[in-house]
């Protein structure tokens, strides 16, 4: 049943050294009930895995419960998830804002996160719809941020105060709009872990159904046992690009 994670546990077979695995779940404060479920496989395992909150939408109580889950870190995910951009695609931190809007934007998400969750956040940036501009990487300089996690394929800023810790692969992935199956999945992960000491991974709790999490329950089984795989948490991971390749 677990044949398509073939690729990823080749990979690893085939891995010089063990891979640094970080797990980013988006939108938390949607789907309370989807977010626990995927909490709880990550529990089961004792693996870790890194919530990009949304500041608007994280209620009390969530953050409460969350907050007594030991292998869960927190960093802020923008600050309402909403769309600011009159055309093209959709961003909350673009290039229509300015500097002091996506600034005010930014502080009031960190006092709301810090009064949810206390000291427990981390000072990581995760934009909704991984998409934000130069302006938005000033503001979190300027807001003591670390660190800026988008898709791998955005371009660096390449400010030397803000690290980069991008994912490599979406959970969710879509081609023309379609859905790719599982294997293709497995295809992305097992090239992404053969060219990279560390790999991210991303999942979006709220649109997973039944199907999705059967399969991420296969995978994480795969990457909590594999002698290769090192899961860690976001925060604990040190400057290292994902960019770095294996030298044979």
């Amino acid at each position: 049943m677990t044949a398509w994670l073939d690729p990823v546990r080749a990979a690893l077979d085939d891995a010089p050294a063990p891979v640094e695995v970080f797990f980013r779940d988006d939108d938390a404060g949607w789907d309370d009930t989807s977010l626990f479920a995927l909490v709880r496989q990550f529990r089961e395992r004792g693996l870790p895995l890194d919530l990009a909150a949304i500041p608007t939408a994280l209620s009390p109580q969530t953050a409460g419960e969350l907050r007594r889950e030991p292998l869960l870190g927190f960093h802020q995910h923008g600050y309402a998830h909403a769309n600011h951009e009159p055309t093209g695609r959709s961003c909350e931190f673009g290039a229509s804002r300015t500097y002091q809007q996506q600034r005010n934007d930014i502080a009031a998400g960190i006092e709301r996160l810090e009064r949810l969750l206390g000291d427990a956040v981390d000072p990581i940036f995760t934009p909704p719809w991984n998409r934000c501009t130069p302006v938005t990487a000033d503001c979190l300089v300027e807001l003591g941020f670390r660190t800026v996690s988008r898709e791998a394929r955005a371009e660096r800023f390449g400010r030397d105060e803000l690290r980069e810790l991008p994912v490599d692969v979406d959970w969710l992935k879509r081609r023309h709009g379609v859905p790719l199956r599982r294997a293709e999945v497995a295809a992305l992960l097992a090239g992404a872990l053969r060219a990279r000491t560390r790999v991210g991974v991303m999942f979006h709790h709220a649109v997973m159904d039944a199907a999705s999490f059967a399969a991420a329950a296969q995978l994480l089984d795969v990457l909590a046992a594999h002698p290769s795989s090192r899961p860690v948490r976001m925060a604990a991971l040190d400057p290292l690009t994902t960019t770095e390749v294996f030298v044979s």
